[in-house]
């Protein structure tokens, strides 16, 4: 299901649980290690219990359109100790700022990565990249949403570091917090 804010930048986000798909992805955990200390500093961790096996990584999943473009939205419902409901009307909440501050979190993007690009990352005789080309370049995909509604947004990198993702981790506060490459 796809929803659409009306309005390009200020964004009217009105998600309900039932806006949201369920997946289900299938894994098995093959082996599993531990720090010397990990049961003193954990003590009601089972040390008899097995991790390995199968296990399913249940995650929720929505697709918005935030800057003119579709954006998956997601979160993993059994990390969060609020209802469902209640965590998706928080996530409206942070969807609004976000779609409030693209020109925001793109300069602090830009300022966090702009000069690993140009000191690392160009082409032979490729001129540096300006904060502004930097910022036209990249394009938001998706935002993973945590149990205290921080939230990692994905972007394209428009090949600015040969089709990495740049991970921008934003806190409860809306306060960029890290942004580095990935993949």
């Amino acid at each position: 299901m796809r929803l659409f804010s009306r309005l390009k930048n200020t964004g009217d986000f009105k998600l309900s649980i039932t806006d949201f798909k369920i997946e289900k992805d299938k894994y098995e955990v093959e082996s599993v290690s531990f720090s010397g200390d990990f049961f003193d500093k954990f003590p009601k961790a089972d040390k008899e219990e097995s991790r390995i096996g199968k296990a399913v990584l249940i995650t929720r999943t929505a697709i918005v359109s935030i800057y003119g473009k579709d954006v998956e939205i997601r979160f993993d419902p059994t990390e969060i100790t609020t209802s469902e409901e209640e965590f998706v009307n928080q996530i409206n909440l942070k969807l609004h700022w976000i779609a409030q501050n693209e020109h925001k979190i793109n300069s602090r993007i830009a300022k966090k990565l702009l000069d690993l690009k140009n000191d690392s990352w160009l082409e032979e005789n490729q001129p540096q990249l300006t904060k502004e080309q930097f910022i036209a370049a990249i394009t938001l995909k998706s935002i993973s949403f945590f149990e205290d509604v921080s939230c990692e947004l994905i972007f394209d990198d428009g090949d600015l570091f040969w089709q990495h993702e740049i991970v921008a981790n934003l806190s409860t506060k809306n306060k960029l917090t890290d942004a580095s490459i990935r993949g």
